[in-house]
C-alpha cells in the first residue's frame, strides 16, 4: 500500500476522545472505499478512542463502526477538529 501522506490536521492529531469532521481522504481508491464503508468519509464525524502505546496504531468510531487504522493510514485521512 503506498498512500499519499496528508499535509494539514489529520486523525493522528487528534488526541484520544476529540472528534474531527472528515476533510478529505487522500488514499487509494481501493482503500477509500474501503472506509467509505466503515462510514469514515469526507463530511463524517470520527471520535479517537484509543491509541496505542507507540501511535503506531488508531482505534476510531465513525457512525455505527469501530476500526483499527495504521498510523500510515490515519496520517491520510484529513479532519477538522470539532
Amino acid at each position: 500500500m503506498r498512500a499519499r501522506i496528508f499535509y494539514g490536521m489529520n486523525i493522528t492529531d487528534l488526541k484520544r476522545g476529540e472528534r474531527g469532521v472528515v476533510t478529505s481522504v487522500e488514499l487509494s481508491p481501493a482503500l477509500r472505499e474501503r472506509l467509505r464503508t466503515l462510514n469514515i468519509r469526507s463530511g463524517g464525524v470520527v471520535r479517537v478512542l484509543k491509541v496505542s502505546f507507540f501511535k503506531k496504531t488508531y482505534l476510531v468510531q465513525a457512525v455505527g463502526s469501530r476500526v483499527a487504522l495504521s498510523e500510515e493510514v490515519a496520517s491520510c485521512v484529513g479532519v477538522k477538529k470539532v
